[in-house]
């Protein structure tokens, strides 16, 4: 049996709903564009703007059309950012606001480790849960647990409505961050002096625990803040070079970084465990529903979410992510997108995708490209029926008509009937240790990831999931970037050789090699090392896996697969099917008939 995709259009922001989105039109032009789904921001601080008076009638309306319409709802039920969060709450004993380590200075976005904060939130669920009974209008729900805009972020750039002290940054000022950080640190080491031996530090008792100085930080923001757009972008372009302290070149090992490390993980783990007491509530009042956690950015520590772990929390509930950071640029939004996707079909988990701004109506396609390719359930758009004037992007969509993306959509529709398996040969590492220890990687990593996926399909794998053995899915594994490999993670990658792997490195390979300047056989597999020029070391890593000339001793990955200049495959089941950025366009192949792909075209001969 198919599964039908999921098409959620944008509908209702915080603030009132203007009246031409509730005429029947809008809804009668939304299901024949293929949308499934109407998707509202449903904040506590709209549903109990004074204590104990509950109202939903701002949402009533809209739910009571899309049952006469035969749509789906997908509420995004967001408490804890500044516009979500009521006033008087804010005021109240029980508010703690993140306060940054940079300045000391508090934002509007509350706290994760408020001590008072979990019982709102399941009562906020639960309130929910009981006014909507009939939970059969619902497509899904979507937790929207921090952040400026809702996602299992900490603070970045930009909110709806408010200006307030707020910047990517470390936001675990408060005394209750800096209790949960020692507590973590002696469950972790068992006593103060193995604190000391590992940190090199000299604390004489707990309380003393501190966090490490920060190696790397945005002190200075601020100042290029008015450069931005005022509002947060997913995809977070880089301005690492205004970060003070760079790291120093990679080491072999880990020796005097643990503290940093320790200090990364705890951050990044209390988001996933803050984002797990929101899954669980969620799912002991909503138990038959999909269930999706919203989270974005670029993999930056800073932001706290660490897709995998998110992804493998998700999955132990039934639930799925919403990941927020696609772009108009398919490779890139690839490269965004797919540690999450990876994650997702290793740990059965499930997920959709969201554009970050307000892409083109010319996106669609890649929009419907990427999720056949994914494995996603659906997609997440703004720009398919016009909402008026968009809260992010301030573009202007004429309110509740279709635009020139709801007659691509509707073009491309076919295509997602396909319920083929997605099969991937190849993975490529997404080194999060690296990462945590300077981020500047992340620019070079997804650069290097999209011009790699012109080349080929592949997965990302990081460390996380290479513990948990995913590499036994694949037959070819690459390093592109990052370093160091730990003990753990060179013995997972040593085990899978010797299974059958082919591992293909420019680094580190004397963990494994004896003699670096040629391919060695490892037990049933091979280590490819790569010496030359390091700009041809992505077609060095395509002519590996396809291996058209046969000069390696294994059978390589149909060169039917084989991508081209803005030319993407990907194989489902028996079939191959194609995207052209060029011209946006998709193709699907059956059988032996061989794709022509052209500058600017591709087709079936």
């Amino acid at each position: 049996m198919t599964e039908t995709k999921e098409i959620i259009q944008q509908w209702q922001y915080p603030g009132g709903i203007p009246p031409k989105l509730l005429e029947d039109k809008a809804f009668e032009n939304a299901k024949k564009a293929g949308i499934t789904s109407l998707q509202s921001y449903v904040t506590w601080a709209e549903i109990e703007k004074e204590p104990d008076k509950i109202d939903f009638s701002y949402y009533d309306n809209l739910v009571e059309k899309l049952k006469r319409h035969n749509l789906k709802w997908v509420p995004f039920f967001i408490l804890g950012p500044g516009y979500a969060t009521p006033d008087w709450f804010k005021k109240s004993d029980q508010s703690l606001f993140a306060q940054c380590l940079e300045h000391k200075k508090e934002s509007k976005i509350q706290s994760i480790w408020s001590p008072f904060l979990p019982k709102w939130v399941d009562r906020f669920l639960r309130i929910l849960s009981e006014h909507y009974q009939d939970k059969s209008i619902l497509e899904s729900i979507c937790l929207g647990i921090g952040g400026n805009w809702g996602e299992s972020l900490f603070p970045a750039w930009g909110d709806f409505y408010e200006n307030f002290h707020t910047h990517l940054g470390w936001w675990c000022a408060d005394k209750y961050a800096l209790e949960s950080f020692r507590e973590y640190t002696l469950k972790k080491y068992g006593s103060l002096d193995k604190i000391n031996n590992t940190w090199k530090t000299n604390f004489l008792k707990a309380e003393e625990i501190n966090f490490p100085k920060l190696k790397y930080s945005f002190s200075f923001e601020r100042r290029v803040s008015k450069l931005i757009p005022n509002f947060f972008k997913p995809a977070l372009k880089s301005i690492y070079s205004l970060i003070k302290n760079p790291p120093k070149k990679e080491n072999s090992n880990f020796t005097g970084q643990e503290q940093w490390l320790d200090f990364i993980n705890w951050y990044t783990v209390s988001m996933t465990n803050w984002a797990e007491f929101w899954m669980g509530s969620a799912r002991k009042y909503f138990p038959n529903n999909e269930i999706y956690l919203v989270t974005g950015g670029n993999g930056n520590p800073m932001l706290g979410a660490d897709f995998s772990a998110q992804t493998k929390m998700a999955a132990k509930y039934n639930g799925g992510i919403r990941i927020t950071n696609q772009t108009n640029n398919y490779a890139y939004s690839f490269a965004l997108t797919r540690l999450v996707s990876s994650a997702s079909r290793f740990y059965g988990s499930y997920f959709t995708t969201e554009e970050g701004g307000v892409n083109s109506p010319e996106s669609i396609t890649m929009r419907v490209f990427d999720t056949l390719t994914s494995g996603a359930r659906g997609f997440y758009c703004k720009n398919i029926i016009g909402t008026g004037k968009d809260l992010c992007s301030k573009k202007f969509f004429p309110l509740g008509k279709p635009t020139k993306g709801a007659e691509i959509l509707k073009k491309n529709l076919h295509f997602l009937s396909m319920s083929e398996t997605l099969i991937v040969e190849a993975a490529v590492f997404f080194p999060k240790t690296s990462i945590d220890l300077g981020p500047l990687i992340l620019d070079s990593l997804y650069n290097q990831c999209a011009k790699l996926r012109q080349k080929l399909n592949f997965d990302l794998l990081d460390e996380n999931m290479i513990k948990d053995s995913a590499l036994e899915h694949y037959k070819f594994f690459a390093i592109i970037e990052g370093g160091p490999l730990s003990g753990e993670i060179t013995a997972k990658i040593e085990e899978w050789i010797n299974k059958g792997g082919i591992f293909i490195s420019q680094k580190y390979l004397k963990l494994f090699l004896k003699n670096n300047n040629r391919p060695e056989k490892i037990g049933q597999g091979h280590i490819l090392p790569y010496s030359s020029p390091k700009n041809n070391y992505l077609n060095f890593i395509k002519d590996a896996i396809f291996n058209p000339k046969k000069i390696y001793p294994w059978q390589g990955v149909s060169q039917d697969l084989e991508g081209g200049e803005g030319i993407f495959t990907a194989q489902l089941g028996d079939k191959i099917i194609c995207y052209n950025a060029n011209n946006y366009q998709i193709i699907k192949k059956v059988g032996s008939r061989p794709i022509k792909i052209e500058a600017n075209s591709i087709s079936v001969v």
